[in-house]
């Protein structure tokens, strides 16, 4: 393998490469936010214990911040998926060029399923942090 082939295979991988480092930029910032919601549903429920379950509003944030936790989860798996066909992507671009093979529809499939997958996650986590404001809103009033 000369030169040349070395430069076309790192070139055809740089930007799955470069996908994968932003979707985990998303997954560290997704993962932060779901530790602290679940402390929050931990630290809520004890909350709950000591007044006896008796608090209303109590009772509605712990839903909103145990709902919240469920579009975190839900945005977490696709942008981990997002990754996975990121790094099939990459793994489909090495081996198309190593062994000189048209994987050329592979390559699309896994980048359009990779790009899907974030903007699925994105959503989810754009309805977390719409439902973040709400269950804040119901502190602050509270």
């Amino acid at each position: 393998m000369n030169h040349i082939d070395f430069t076309l295979i790192l070139s055809s991988a740089l930007t799955p490469i470069t996908l994968i480092s932003g979707v985990g930029l998303l997954l560290l910032t997704m993962s932060a936010r779901y530790d602290h919601t679940t402390a929050r549903v931990r630290q809520l429920l004890h909350a709950d214990e000591m007044t006896g379950g008796t608090d209303p509003h109590l009772d509605e944030a712990i839903e909103l911040i145990f709902h919240r936790a469920e579009l975190l989860h839900k945005a977490i798996l696709f942008v981990v998926l997002s990754a996975a066909c990121a790094g099939l992507l990459v793994l489909t671009s090495t081996l198309g060029a190593i062994f000189g093979l048209d994987l050329d529809t592979a390559k699309h499939v896994f980048l359009l399923a990779s790009v899907a997958m974030i903007v699925i996650s994105t959503a989810y986590f754009s309805l977390e942090v719409g439902t973040s404001l709400k269950a804040l809103g119901i502190s602050v009033h509270h």
